[in-house]
C-alpha cells in the first residue's frame, strides 16, 4: 500500500503517515521530551500529490479520532512554485528560522482549507464546486497544538476528490480577510471591550473584480483567540455578511450560507471588527501573534468562481505612537481609557492585497499595497470601563455603604423630632 511507503521520523519524533490520492498527511505525534510551557507548537508536513492530471477537492474530513480538543487549528496551504520542495517539522512565526526559506517563502500563503476549534469534522462543498488541484500542486499541512497537549495524538485531513472523468462547474476560491498574525494588534488590560477593525479596500476588489466578475460567497469562518468575544464581518453599506456575537474560543463553527449565496462585486468594500475584552488582564496588554494568548483578527470566505491571483486582501493599522503598545511599564486605568480611545481613532490603514508570490527569487512579491484611513464614526470618548475588585472590597463597601444610609436615616429623625417640638423653622 502506497501510505505504508510514505512514513517520516522527524527529528523531534514526530511521525506522519503519508497518503495520495484521497488523503492529505495524518499526523501522528509522539514527542515526550518537547516543552510547551511558554508557548504553543506549530507542526507542519509537505506533501506533493502525485497525480497526473487535475483534480477537483469535493471535500474533506478532520482527522483526530477524538483529540480535536488538543488543536487549536489546522490549516492547508498551497504552494505557489512548481520546484518539488521537501519538509516536515517545526513552523510558524516564532520557528521560521528551522523552515527552509524556500517553504516559509512560497508554502504559507495561499490558505485553501481552515478549520479551528469546535469546527465541523466533516465538510463537503456546494454541488457542482470543486477546489482545483493540478499535477504539480504541493500542500503545506499547518496544525496548531495547544500548550495542554497530551502528546501522540493523531490529527490530519482526509480529501475526496471528484472522478477524474467528473469536473465540476465551478472552481473555488478561497481568501483570506484580516491581519497579519505578527501584526501592530495591541490591546490595554482592564478593558470590557475594545474594537480592533481590519479592512478589504474597495481598490482592492475594483482591481480583482472588474469586467462585472462577482464572488458567491458560500461559507465564512472568522478566527480570534481567547479574549475576542465578538466578530462582525460587513460590506460598504453596513450589510452584516456575520456577527458572530457571542464569539467563542471553543465554538469556532464554520458558517454555511444557503442560496441565494451572498454576492460580493466591485462597487463592495469589506470591514471585520474584532472585539476584545481585557477586563481579567490587570497589569499587561496583549499583542498580536500566533500563540492562544496572543490575539488575531482572520476571516477566512470560501467562494466561486475563483479569482486568480486574489488569495488575500488584508490591512494593517498605522498607529501615531506605536512605541508605545507593549508592556514595559504595569498599565494603569487611566492609561488604558487614554490608549483605546486612541486605538479605536485610528484612521491610518496599510493595504496588502494581491498574492504574496516572490517575484524572480527577489524579496518583492506581487502584493498590491496603499495607504487609506478609514475610521468608525460611533467611537465614545468614555467607554464603560471594567474595574477588577475582589469579592471581599465589595462585600466591606456595601457595608459600609448600609452604615452610611442608617447614620442619615438617624441623623434625619433626630433633627425632624428636634423641628416638631420646638415648632419653628
Amino acid at each position: 500500500m502506497y501510505i505504508l511507503n510514505h512514513l517520516f521520523i522527524i527529528n523531534f519524533f514526530v511521525l506522519y503517515v503519508l497518503s495520495e490520492d484521497i488523503l492529505l498527511p495524518s499526523l501522528i505525534l509522539h514527542n515526550q521530551s518537547y516543552s510547551l510551557s511558554t508557548r504553543s507548537l506549530y507542526l507542519c508536513h509537505l506533501h506533493q500529490l502525485n497525480n497526473d492530471e487535475e483534480l477537483f477537492l469535493q471535500g474533506y474530513n478532520i482527522l483526530n479520532q477524538g483529540n480535536t480538543d488538543y488543536v487549536h487549528h489546522l490549516l492547508v496551504y498551497e504552494c505557489s512554485i512548481t520546484e518539488k520542495l521537501s519538509y516536515s517539522g517545526l513552523c510558524g512565526m516564532y520557528n521560521a528560522r528551522f523552515m527552509p526559506e524556500s517553504v516559509y517563502r512560497h508554502c504559507q500563503t495561499r490558505i485553501i482549507i481552515a478549520w479551528a476549534q469546535g469546527g465541523l469534522l466533516k465538510y463537503n462543498y456546494p454541488t457542482s464546486t470543486g477546489l482545483k488541484m493540478t499535477r504539480y500542486t504541493q500542500l503545506l499541512l499547518e496544525v496548531h497544538f495547544e500548550s495542554s497537549i497530551i502528546f501522540d495524538h493523531p490529527i490530519g485531513i482526509h480529501l475526496r476528490f471528484f472522478p477524474r472523468k467528473k469536473l465540476p462547474q465551478y472552481e473555488i476560491g478561497v481568501l483570506t480577510l484580516g491581519t497579519l498574525a505578527k501584526s501592530p494588534l495591541f490591546l490595554p488590560p482592564t478593558l470590557d471591550t475594545i474594537r480592533f477593525p481590519t479592512y478589504c479596500f474597495n481598490d482592492c476588489l475594483k482591481y480583482f473584480l472588474q469586467n462585472n466578475r462577482t464572488m458567491n460567497v458560500f461559507s465564512i469562518l472568522v478566527h480570534a483567540h481567547r479574549r475576542a468575544i465578538r466578530i462582525i464581518l460587513q460590506e460598504k453599506n453596513n450589510h452584516r455578511l456575520i456577527d458572530r456575537n457571542p464569539f467563542e474560543f471553543h465554538r469556532q463553527e464554520t458558517i454555511h450560507f444557503n442560496r441565494p449565496y451572498p454576492q460580493i462585486d466591485s462597487t463592495n468594500e469589506l470591514s471585520l471588527l474584532c472585539y476584545y475584552s481585557t477586563k481579567t488582564d490587570i497589569l499587561q496588554g496583549i499583542q498580536g501573534g500566533h500563540d492562544s494568548n496572543g490575539e488575531m483578527c482572520q476571516a477566512f470566505l470560501y467562494y466561486y468562481p475563483k479569482i486568480e491571483l486574489f488569495p488575500l486582501c488584508l490591512s494593517l493599522p498605522i498607529y501615531k505612537n506605536k512605541h508605545l503598545l507593549n508592556n514595559k511599564q504595569n498599565w494603569t486605568i487611566t492609561q488604558s481609557i487614554s490608549m483605546k480611545f486612541e486605538l479605536e481613532s485610528n484612521f491610518n490603514h496599510l493595504s496588502m492585497c494581491g498574492d504574496n508570490i516572490y517575484i524572480n527569487n527577489t524579496n518583492q512579491t506581487i502584493l498590491r499595497t496603499k495607504i487609506y484611513q478609514r475610521i468608525f464614526q460611533d467611537i465614545q470618548q468614555y467607554p464603560y470601563l471594567y474595574i477588577h475588585m475582589p469579592f471581599s472590597f465589595i462585600t466591606i463597601l456595601l457595608c459600609l455603604s448600609f452604615i452610611f444610609i442608617l447614620y442619615c436615616y438617624s441623623i434625619a429623625k433626630k433633627n425632624l423630632h428636634s423641628f416638631v417640638r420646638d415648632d419653628t423653622l
